[in-house]
């Protein structure tokens, strides 16, 4: 890919990035105000926040990597302007509770329409905004805001008006980047000491939300109090001095592949002879538990030692089982004493020791894989013996 198509795709993903994280912010001030409001996605505009008395804020996002100024012949605005002409010209969006704001940032110079559009414009405002747009209108041959331009040409000067009177042009938004300060801002009342950890957690969470509403194209609206639900919850989490879990679903863990048959940890579940799905369970929960213990750790959540002590408590409660069950080897076959280790494997499989407040199957089970993995535990009576002749 070329420089300037690797920078076009970077500049889309920052603008998708930007959309999502916009309504979360919107959502989580709009809980204040109207705590009963819903939220679409790109379902008329880019963002939708409707209330209780079904009043509509239909919202353009747009994001600029670098400073750019928005004027009165942008394309940015004769696009946000085509979307909204073409529904307040077909009637299906002209109630006056309609609130249309392109939210951008970009900045309008003084003098320009968009700058006389700013929240708080008056009739003598949008009268200039007006007259400045149809010069614009007029003047401009740029081929993609064609459309746009002679839609808002062929508005009555009693419809710009009304057309107008429902637009705020709020420039100069934080960015991407600086926008993750104005959430953590609304999140500090739930720790003020993990507000970062939490946001991350939130955020996490909301991408999802919003990737369902995409992917599947829902009509269903999402309610704001959602995400005060949510940050609420992963706020307890942090409560005297707690960890937050993560869906195991959503953690970024490596999945299965035929390589992993060289891992010590999967080489002794194939010396026991486990079903081929229970391998796989032992898979995927050696890597999700190593995922979110290693996010734990970048994150700065886990005190000094406390890894080591989880993992030394694994392997006392492991060697206690294990000394007991083997003592009922000697003499056995070799089917018996895998068997013996099969037993021993799904005892472990099935231990629920918390890590802290945190008391999930699979970190524990995952945790006893990482121990497995290292040579410090094993399943068949003869792991040491057995592991050291293949690797000789």
């Amino acid at each position: 890919m070329s420089q300037q198509g690797k920078f076009d795709a970077g500049a889309s993903m920052a603008g998708y990035i930007f959309q999502s994280r916009l309504a979360l912010l919107q959502g989580l001030q709009l809980l204040k105000k109207h705590p009963n409001s819903l939220i679409s996605i790109e379902r008329f505009d880019d963002v939708v926040f409707e209330d209780d008395d079904y009043g509509k804020c239909l919202v353009q996002a747009k994001h600029h990597i670098m400073p750019k100024s928005l004027a009165d012949k942008s394309v940015d605005l004769w696009k946000t302007m085509r979307v909204w002409l073409e529904s307040f010209q077909t009637g299906s969006l002209t109630a006056g509770n309609v609130r249309r704001v392109l939210i951008t940032t970009a900045e309008a110079a003084d003098g320009t329409a968009m700058a006389k559009l700013r929240p708080g414009h008056n009739a003598t405002d949008r009268k200039a905004a007006q007259e400045l747009l149809r010069v614009a209108a007029n003047e401009s041959k740029n081929q993609i805001t064609d459309v746009g331009r002679k839609l808002f040409l062929e508005l009555t000067d009693s419809e710009a008006e009304l057309f107008l009177q429902s637009i705020e042009i709020c420039d100069q938004h934080p960015n991407l980047i600086d926008m993750t300060d104005d959430i953590q801002g609304e999140l500090v009342i739930l720790s003020p000491q993990h507000v970062a950890t939490i946001a991350e957690y939130l955020e996490g969470w909301w991408l999802g939300v919003v990737g369902k509403h995409l992917v599947e194209e829902s009509s269903d609206l999402i309610p704001v109090q959602s995400i005060t639900i949510k940050a609420n919850e992963i706020g307890n989490m942090f409560k005297d001095g707690g960890l937050p879990v993560d869906d195991p679903e959503q953690l970024d863990a490596k999945a299965y592949t035929s390589d992993d048959e060289d891992a010590v940890f999967v080489r002794q579940m194939r010396v026991i002879g486990l079903p081929e799905r229970a391998v796989m369970r032992g898979v995927r929960d050696f890597y999700r538990s190593s995922a979110q213990r290693s996010k734990w750790a970048r994150e700065n959540l886990l005190l000094d030692g406390e890894s080591d002590r989880y993992d030394k408590s694994l392997q006392d409660r492991w060697g206690r089982k294990f000394d007991e069950d083997c003592t009922q080897s000697d003499g056995q076959s070799e089917d018996e004493r895998r068997k013996l280790g099969r037993s021993i494997f799904f005892w472990a499989s099935q231990q629920q020791v918390g890590f802290r407040n945190v008391v999930e199957t699979w970190i524990t089970a995952g945790s006893f894989h990482g121990l497995s993995d290292r040579m410090e535990i094993g399943w068949h009576p003869d792991f040491e013996q057995i592991m050291a002749g293949e690797d000789a």
